[in-house]
């Protein structure tokens, strides 16, 4: 988020509720009675209260448009950059551990270990950086 913007969820101005799994995303981010009260009350949420509810990790420190898409992209390359398939492949074993029982879990990130492990991108990091010399 930058200074001064805001989230607010106006579907009920809309006559209309989430959907497409927005309000359950939204109720396991910020729990039930912070749901409520931002989709029944169509709440402005500034950066720093999207911060404590879980809606956004920080405050960029522009607010000019080309400014704050300049600091948005190099903070989400944090993120993007990398191999595609191992970037695909946390994603996949965050979901797994947020969504399905532990036992399962932990088999889908062994099941998914397996993709990445002796792949381009985990060869590759061996010959560039090796942990052991």
């Amino acid at each position: 988020m930058t200074p001064g913007s805001e989230i607010r969820f106006v579907h009920k101005h809309m006559g209309l509720v989430p959907g497409w799994g927005g309000g359950a995303r939204l109720v396991r981010i910020v729990g039930s009675s912070a749901a409520l009260q931002l989709l029944g009350g169509a709440v402005r949420v500034d950066p720093e209260r999207a911060r404590s509810l879980g809606l956004a990790e920080e405050t960029l420190p522009s607010s000019d448009g080309a400014g704050a898409l300049r600091e948005a992209r190099a903070w989400l390359s944090q993120y993007t950059e990398g191999p595609t398939a191992v970037i695909r492949a946390v994603k996949k074993v965050v979901t797994a551990g947020r969504e399905l029982p532990l036992e399962a879990a932990l088999r889908t990130e062994k099941d998914i270990f397996g993709t990445v492990w002796g792949g381009p991108a985990n060869l590759q990091a061996l010959v560039g950086r090796p942990k052991h010399k």
